[in-house]
């Protein structure tokens, strides 16, 4: 019954695709080998052959934050996940499998080596330090979680071989004997066979290389002359026949006794073997377990680093049916485009319960096609569990049936035109289409009289909508337009187009058709106009009058929206020398009040003058008692005159030279006056007056007369003039938008303090940060990295329409 079950359930979660061939014409098989090539081991390649589409949203979902945690780790972790040594054990595995077979040492090296990387995946998420790795890559870490490597089994291999792989002398005391008598039998036959090749050579019998190895035995080089002199065996004759390789009589007895020992050696190396692989066998299970594990981790890390190279983000899973695809792009395009230095345009488009079909017209090589490839193959990614290059706030639904009919199916083998191969397609199509079925069709009704063809494919359109399929399909067909722009569940949609050069703008435009534009461009291919003047005459007026109709409104629409862009960069002009003039304003008042400070000064010089004359005339009528008291009123009187006008000289020294500093003055401080020049130490403050040292000299100064040395902005007018002119050309080519997405998490932090610092100094009021949501490590680290500066008032997210919390905004104070 439990197996009935199971069956049951594959076959019910099991997807429908069509035709066999959908791989290769969406392009996925060219995106599976690429996968391929990030593999590190035949383990991961295996599984990447095994790619298929799932349709268990469990499954997707689990895949898909698998491979968004890997490509986090890769970008953002300091630490190098464990890459070395993926190795494939299936040889080893059947013999362990098998009673008394013997592993090689190099078959059991490379159990222990698989041994080795498990074990450093396991602490790669243990520990106390690593423990906030179990917590941001919960899914990697569930699959290493129930691995353990058993100390026991590491300790078996360790103790027979070394950190190379081969059998330590140390592994059994026979073994240790026989390599010991080995290594003093080749010194004795090394001093032996030196002392032979010094008696040889005296009598010149030896070639001039004098000695070589044959058949595992030292020889001597012998010239052919003096062969017969020299008594031993003879291994081998060189090429010409000059030179006889002789084993000397007096090390032979020696050679002998190596080469038995060598054979003794074998035999205890293949005991010890024996008896290693019959203490690993137990361990079978497990040693299956890592390298399923070892599979696994392949497979997805080549995700990761192939959506890195992608730019691919982690889509969210819909919930109720819905499509919407943000800055979406072909990766095959793009890595070409990447490559070329050429820019990609993404594609736009949203799908739903309301309008689930998407008709697309315009003109031929206008990217039609491509759009529709586009769509298809994301689809096939986000379905096998793949990263997508589209933007993360992207929806993707999943669909039981994905149907394509894409290129030209003639065929000659089954006598079958390109409609006929067409008409097959749409019977397959219309048998088995349902609300979880995504339709793709190229050049919908194409291949057969036009009239006829279109409404055929008029005929399925109504079907397909009527079985509630999603879909996309491109077609020329007006009839098709107008069918839906006035049926619900479809939406019209054209690929833009410039229309005063005739050419493809490669951009999707949702809620109207496009025009074929095949006059203008049959025009500008250089046809003759009066055939062309002949043709137009041939056409269906209405259909004609609408593709004219359709022509016109996007040329209209291409002219608002150049409007629009010349409105949009006269207003940032306007604004420039808005702040210009601003700039000016404030420069001409500032002259304004110096000029009335210098003249009440003066005017302060001349009372102060009078009230010393006064002074002496007070002195000469001391003795008039009568005079005193109207002496006295007029003193108090140029007194009163002369505090106002001190007062209002402090106020207009304050308008003129106060500026805040950023640095506080305190004691050691570098200052000067604000109305000069000579630079001065502060070396005590009392309340709001500073003690200031100008070389030799100390005096007493009001704290808001001095300001610090950095804070000097004292400029000639004209240079000023020039500045503002320059802040303003620089603020208007300023971009106050930065994308981080697929930035390492020190490279991002870098891009965007250089972002802030770049604003504070051009007076840019608000920034837009692109940083995607994920898991929100990258958000969260760039928002403390914020806080550090003082002149943020706020940062926020983007409305949700524009990226939510993908987008902090930043509002400079």
């Amino acid at each position: 019954f439990l197996k009935t079950m199971k069956t049951a359930n594959s076959e019910k979660l099991k997807s429908n695709i069509y035709p066999k061939d959908i791989f290769d014409k969406l392009e996925f098989s060219k995106v599976l080998d690429l996968l391929l090539a990030k593999c590190r081991s035949s383990l991961g390649q295996k599984l990447a052959q095994k790619t298929n589409i799932e349709i268990n949203p469990s499954v997707i979902e689990k895949k898909l934050r698998q491979t968004h945690e890997f490509k986090q780790m890769l970008q953002f972790e300091a630490a190098e996940f464990p890459s070395e040594n993926y190795l494939d054990l299936d040889e080893e595995l059947k013999l362990l499998n098998v009673d008394n077979a013997v592993l090689t040492e190099q078959q059991i090296f490379r159990v222990y080596l698989v041994l080795q990387t498990v074990s450093a995946i396991v602490r790669y998420f243990s520990g106390t330090t690593n423990s906030t790795r179990q917590e941001v890559y919960p899914n990697i870490f569930h699959l290493c979680e129930p691995i353990t490597v058993s100390k026991q089994l590491l300790n078996f291999i360790k103790d027979i071989l070394d950190e190379n792989g081969k059998v330590r002398s140390d592994a059994s005391p026979e073994l240790s004997r026989i390599r010991k008598t080995i290594h003093s039998l080749y010194r004795d036959l090394d001093r032996k066979f030196n002392a032979e090749i010094a008696e040889y050579r005296k009598n010149n019998w030896l070639a001039d290389s004098t000695e070589s190895i044959r058949n595992g035995h030292r020889v001597l080089a012998v010239l052919a002359e003096h062969k017969r002199k020299i008594r031993g065996i003879v291994h081998d004759v060189s090429a010409t026949g000059n030179t006889i390789f002789i084993e000397p009589e007096g090390t032979m007895h020696i050679s002998n006794e190596i080469v038995e020992l060598q054979q003794a050696e074998k035999q205890e190396i293949y005991r010890l073997m024996s008896e290693l692989t019959a203490k690993i066998r137990p361990f079978l299970p497990d040693i299956k377990n890592y390298q399923k594990l070892l599979s696994i981790l392949d497979f997805i890390r080549a995700k990761a680093l192939l959506a890195i190279d992608m730019n691919a983000f982690m889509p969210r899973l819909s919930t109720d049916r819905s499509v919407e695809l943000f800055a979406a792009r072909h990766p095959l395009l793009f890595l070409k485009n990447q490559a070329l230095k050429k820019v990609t345009v993404p594609l736009t488009l949203q799908l739903n319960t309301a309008e689930r079909i998407l008709l697309v017209s315009g003109p031929n090589a206008g990217g039609k096609s491509v759009m529709l490839k586009t769509v298809g193959l994301l689809q096939l990614m986000f379905q096998a569990g793949m990263l997508v290059p589209c933007a993360d706030h992207s929806i993707m639904s999943i669909f039981h049936n994905v149907f394509v009919d894409i290129g030209d199916e003639q065929s000659i083998e089954n006598d079958l035109s390109t409609y006929s191969s067409k008409l097959k397609n749409m019977q397959y199509v219309t048998d088995y289409a349902n609300g979880k079925t995504l339709v793709l069709i190229d050049e919908f009704g194409s291949g057969t009289d036009p009239a006829l063809g279109g409404a055929i494919a008029e005929s399925i359109l109504e079907y397909l909508n009527r079985k509630f399929c999603y879909g996309i399909i491109t077609t020329h067909y007006s009839n098709l337009k107008i069918f839906a722009t006035q049926t619900k569940g479809i939406i019209n949609g054209s690929m833009a187009f410039d229309y005063k050069n005739l050419v493809p703008l490669y951009k999707l435009e949702l809620g109207k058709p496009g025009s074929s534009f095949a006059f203008e461009l049959a025009s500008k291919s250089g046809l003759n106009e009066q055939i062309i003047a002949r043709a137009k005459t041939k056409v269906d007026r209405q259909y004609k009058e609408f593709d004219e109709l359709l022509t016109t409104l996007q040329h209209e629409k291409q002219e608002a929206q150049e409007t629009a862009r010349t409105a949009e960069k006269r207003l940032a002009e306007a604004n420039a020398l808005i702040g210009t003039y601003s700039e000016k304003t404030s420069e001409f008042e500032k002259k304004r009040k110096q000029m009335m400070l210098d003249a009440q000064q003066k005017a302060l010089e001349e009372v102060a003058e009078l009230n010393r004359k006064f002074d002496k005339m007070v002195k000469d009528w001391q003795s008039n008692r009568e005079d005193r008291t109207q002496v006295q009123k007029i003193k108090t009187e140029i007194q009163q005159d002369r505090q106002r006008l001190t007062q209002s000289i402090e106020i207009l020294k304050d308008a003129i030279y106060f500026r805040d500093s950023k640095e506080p003055i305190k004691e050691g401080s570098f200052v000067r006056l604000r109305a000069g020049k000579e630079i001065g130490k502060v070396v005590e403050l009392r309340r709001d007056v500073a003690i200031v040292e100008f070389g030799e000299l100390r005096t007493n100064i009001k704290l808001k007369e001095l300001v610090v040395v950095e804070e000097v902005q004292t400029q000639k007018t004209s240079r000023r003039s020039h500045e503002v002119y320059q802040n303003v050309e620089a603020k208007s080519a300023f971009d106050n938008t930065l994308d981080v997405r697929g930035m390492r998490r020190e490279e991002a932090l870098q891009a965007v303090e250089s972002l802030v610092d770049n604003a504070l100094v051009h007076n840019i009021d608000d920034l837009k940060i692109i940083h995607g949501m994920g898991d929100g490590i990258l958000r969260r680290s760039i928002r403390e990295m914020l806080k550090q500066y003082k002149d943020i008032k706020s940062v926020s997210d983007e409305e949700q329409q524009y990226g939510g919390a993908g987008v902090s905004l930043i509002v400079l104070g």
